[in-house]
């Protein structure tokens, strides 16, 4: 008899986290160990209303209040020490009535650090308890991540693992360093050269640039293009703007107010992301961590720019620690990077560091392990 996974995540906090729990349970639902893998929405089961809360909080302190927002962030322990109990046993009677008891999981893997506290909570009361799986989606990990009753921490790196052991004395022996899923499609396509793709998408075979700013198309894009289109030298600029029909709209009229000797391609939200990112000789975007891993994985140097508060903040410090990034704070420093970047050489530096980081198959050896447990 197979496994039952459940994996539980969230997707009013962006989207990363919800595409890692794809990327691992399309991997599980093709193995023959895999009798059920379900994704469920955390609060969207245990709570509809605390759901929009929590969505609307945090949208409005992207929009109006980061500098509060990263405070807050900063104070993840205390925060972590006052919420996680509460919350924990507030969902975990919710969350066993409504499913846990019904689909009697053996394995319960969590991409999102919400509903943790309760399905550990549950984990404890139920009859038939299940094996418990983290997966942080970023390059580093905070308060709400850490329980004792979670039987397995699956992380991106090994400063991941050390922070988990010296600052929360998790026991070595429940961390796996197997990275950030991302869908396995992202491996295929890395065997891919930049040439190829840009081929297939009908691009011109010269530079070319690749702005995005995740799926709701957040960060100064506008700011970006208006860095790049005065450029001397050619470009190939592609911009996806994602689910924001505003930030589409104001790109197409700045393009028709200022023409521009580059090509400029301004795309809305793209599925198939792996054909941009694989064709692109640069990237620019936020640090999320399925973002970052994604333009690993292709080998596509990463920009970083306006990272938002919080994780993408750690995100971008952690990759510039590793030189597998570069940020660039304004404008200017955009441009210079761009012209540094056209050379090839410049361009395999990075790409080097970007090696020692990148785990394009992370999402097949997780399933892999889940599956050997």
């Amino acid at each position: 008899m197979g496994k039952r996974f459940l994996l539980f995540t969230e997707e009013w906090a962006g989207s990363g986290h919800r595409m890692a729990a794809e990327a691992v349970h399309d991997v599980l639902v093709a193995q023959e160990g895999t009798e059920l893998s379900r994704i469920v929405g955390g609060l969207n089961t245990a709570s509809p209303a605390l759901r929009e809360l929590s969505r609307f909080f945090y949208l409005s302190m992207l929009r109006y209040g980061k500098p509060f927002w990263q405070r807050i962030y900063d104070q993840e322990h205390l925060w972590g020490t006052m919420l996680k109990e509460p919350l924990g046993w507030w969902l975990s009677q919710r969350l066993m009535n409504t499913l846990l008891q019904e689909e009697k999981p053996d394995v319960v893997i969590a991409t999102h650090a919400y509903c943790l506290s309760a399905l550990a909570r549950s984990k404890q009361k139920l009859a038939r308890p299940f094996h418990l799986v983290s997966i942080p989606t970023d390059y580093q990990i905070n308060h709400f991540w850490v329980h004792p009753q979670i039987d397995t921490y699956v992380v991106a790196h090994e400063r991941v693992a050390d922070h988990l052991m010296h600052s929360y004395q998790v026991d070595a022996k429940k961390i796996q360093v197997l990275g950030i899923p991302i869908r396995s499609v992202f491996s295929v396509a890395a065997k891919m050269d930049k040439r190829t793709w840009k081929r297939q998408l009908g691009l011109d075979e010269q530079f070319t640039v690749l702005v995005c700013g995740g799926e709701g198309g957040y960060g100064k894009i506008t700011e970006v293009m208006k860095a790049l289109v005065k450029e001397m030298e050619p470009l190939q600029i592609i911009v996806i703007t994602g689910k924001n029909e505003k930030l589409y709209n104001e790109l197409q009229d700045l393009l028709q107010k200022y023409p521009c000797s580059h090509r400029v391609i301004v795309k809305k939200f793209e599925p198939q992301m792996w054909q941009w990112i694989g064709a692109a000789d640069v990237y620019i975007t936020k640090p999320g961590g399925i973002s970052c891993a994604e333009a690993m994985a292709l080998r596509t140097p990463l920009l970083l720019y306006q990272p938002l508060p919080g994780q993408e903040k750690n995100n971008c410090s952690f990759l510039l620690n590793q030189k597998a990034a570069v940020l660039a704070t304004d404008q200017e420093e955009i441009r210079s990077m761009i012209r540094q970047w056209r050379n090839q050489k410049q361009r395999d530096k990075i790409m080097k560091q970007m090696e020692l980081v990148r785990r394009p198959e992370a999402a097949q050896q997780i399933a892999a392990y889940l599956l050997q447990m």
